[in-house]
């Protein structure tokens, strides 16, 4: 009688190990599932950044390849912005990055003017289909970022030092003008936004990011407005926004005597 009662007891005992093992196998198995869950989140989210990261400072690196003289004469958006800085400051002017279409990089023909009415965004130039459309205008074959592009002629001169775009070797002190065929600096800044439309829940909200919001904010006058970058952060929709600033100096140099 007590050899069976012994028995009894080392039943119970086994079973309570077993499920002691079973918990502690289903718990690691839990961690090892929330791990790679995490690790795949690390590594999609990586990806995402490089690719779009990329795709933003695409166009940067063109105007930088670019002929200058292609990019400031007035079928160019820049140049088309440097002539109107000059009589309607304050514009921005927005188009899509497209390269896989047989249209000039940044051509008049193909952009939108924005102008900060009253607080507000008005298209004043240019049509709305100039703006990106996040079901089209992809920027390679692999049909993943869409980035548009906006040109701005800065109107805040607060953040410069004194004589900044002045050109350069002139000693104002000693009262040096500006040397014969050259003129001051210009200011030109360009911000690109890349947007992955594949994760928006709703396009028709995402577009309209793109087509009712201004892509520069920096100066004073448009501080408070909502960027396109911002909009879609709001939607849940990876963006990535790049601005570059570029001082613009010309040279003219005489290579044949005026007759």
């Amino acid at each position: 009688m007590k050899h069976r009662t012994n028995l009894s007891k080392q039943k119970g005992s086994t079973i309570i190990v077993v499920m002691m093992m079973l918990l502690f196998l289903t718990i690691v198995g839990v961690m090892a599932i929330r791990t790679s869950m995490t690790t795949l989140n690390i590594a999609t989210n990586a990806q995402i950044s490089q690719l779009s990261s990329q795709t933003a400072d695409t166009p940067i690196n063109q105007v930088f390849l670019e002929d200058l003289n292609k990019q400031v004469n007035l079928s160019s958006v820049i140049g088309k912005a440097l002539k109107d800085a000059d009589t309607e400051p304050g514009k921005e002017y927005v188009f899509c990055y497209k390269p896989r279409v047989s249209t000039r990089f940044g051509s008049v023909t193909s952009m939108a003017v924005l102008r900060n009415v009253s607080s507000d965004v008005e298209l004043v130039e240019g049509s709305t289909d100039n703006f990106c459309n996040l079901t089209t205008d992809f920027g390679s074959a692999r049909r993943g970022v869409v980035t548009q592009v906006s040109i701005k002629i800065p109107t805040d001169t607060s953040d410069l030092p004194p004589l900044a775009l002045l050109a350069r070797n002139i000693n104002v002190s000693g009262g040096q003008t500006i040397p014969q065929g050259v003129t001051e600096q210009k200011r030109i800044r360009m911000t690109t936004v890349a947007v992955m439309p594949i994760y928006a829940k709703n396009l028709s909200a995402a577009q309209a990011c793109l087509k009712e919001n201004v892509n520069d904010n920096s100066d004073a006058e448009t501080s408070a407005l909502q960027t396109t970058a911002q909009c879609l952060v709001n939607l849940g929709i990876p963006v990535n926004s790049q601005v570059q600033e570029f001082n613009l100096q010309t040279f003219i140099k005489m290579v044949k005597a005026p007759v």
